[in-house]
């Protein structure tokens, strides 16, 4: 079962307490839509999972293709075939899943590279143990016909972000790359609205979200984006999605975690060979977009599905780089070790 976190009214200490992010029902029994992006209050002494209790697993967003190995894994059984109880959740904004891992609110999830080296540079004790999507994904984004021919034209215009701090700082760079500086624009965090806020005219484009999820939800709503890669602003090579827990409990109990890969990696399998499985998976998930329709999920899929790591393994050389070059552009102060913040020791052979 997924839940949405949620936030708002709620002492951040009690929805602690309850072993998660929080949650919430509406009157159909269903969890609230995430309400707040208020983050977690840290434990010092969180207990580090074993396998004979329930694992929470905070997703990088709605469930949908870019973590459908995890969905598979959990929907087929693959979890429980290795001994774990899985209950994965939708975080209240897509940054915030790195930010329970690291408070203990949440036992493993799912975040971006970079944002990853952006916790640990602030010395929260997390590491990397996988990788979901090993190469960018991201992307600026605004509509043909919107009169936006190139990012100098977006001066005075408003840009919509997820609102990962790692995004600010390569949208800082996007910029430069046309003259530009982040005064010279607006910037919105809206959460998973970009695409909603895009189409309904309140931004002007959107920086941040995926061109395999956003790019394919805008075509399938009858609109005709203009994709720019992040790649192409200077921005190197990185994994989009990794997997990330906290340090102690990985070394305190090795073998739950490579349980953990083992299973994921029979479900990304069985997503890349059975699609039309996948896409009923994301739909049958009652945290999935609620826009959504089986055309946007199956576009989706078809994108997603070939960028998806089915071995797990993180390029450690790829990863140095882009510490590297975060430190070297000032979005870091300091480098954090890499081969202390990941690692391949975990995965399935």
């Amino acid at each position: 079962m997924r839940i949405a976190y949620v936030l708002g009214g709620l002492a951040a200490a009690g929805l602690l307490l309850a072993g998660c992010g929080g949650g919430g029902a509406n009157d159909a029994g269903k969890p609230a839509a995430a309400t707040s992006s208020a983050p977690p209050e840290k434990r010092p002494h969180v207990p580090c999972p074993i396998p004979s209790k329930q694992l929470t697993v905070s997703l990088d967003g709605h469930a949908g293709a870019e973590n459908v190995g995890i969905l598979m894994a959990d929907s087929r059984g693959y979890f429980g075939d290795v001994g774990l109880h899985v209950r994965t959740l939708v975080p209240a904004t897509p940054q915030l899943g790195v930010e329970y891992v690291a408070a203990g609110a949440d036992d493993i999830g799912v975040t971006p590279q970079p944002q990853a080296v952006m916790t640990r540079e602030i010395g929260e004790p997390i590491v990397v143990f996988g990788s979901v999507i090993s190469e960018p994904t991201e992307a600026m984004i605004w509509l043909r016909g919107s009169g936006i021919g190139d990012v100098a034209d977006l001066k005075g215009k408003t840009i919509a972000t997820p609102g990962g701090s790692f995004q600010q700082g390569f949208l800082e760079q996007a910029l430069a790359k046309a003259g530009l500086t982040p005064d010279d624009v607006e910037v919105l965090n809206v959460g998973y609205q970009g695409v909603r806020e895009l189409l309904q005219g309140k931004v002007d484009a959107i920086f941040g979200d995926s061109a395999n999820i956003a790019g394919k939800a805008l075509e399938a709503r009858g609109a005709k984006p203009v994709v720019t890669p992040v790649q192409e602003f200077g921005i190197p090579a990185y994994d989009e999605l990794e997997i990330v827990t906290r340090s102690q409990c990985v070394a305190k109990n090795p073998a739950l975690y490579r349980h953990f890969m083992a299973a994921v990696k029979r479900g990304t399998k069985a997503a890349v060979e059975d699609p039309r499985a996948a896409a009923r998976v994301i739909e049958e998930d009652i945290e999935a977009d609620p826009e959504a329709s089986r055309k946007q999920t199956e576009a989706q899929l078809e994108a997603t599905l070939p960028l998806l790591s089915q071995s797990g393994h993180i390029d450690l050389a790829q990863a140095s780089d882009l510490v590297a070059w975060m430190h070297r552009v000032g979005m870091i102060e300091r480098e954090p070790p890499v081969e202390q913040l990941f690692t391949n020791e975990y995965l399935a052979p």
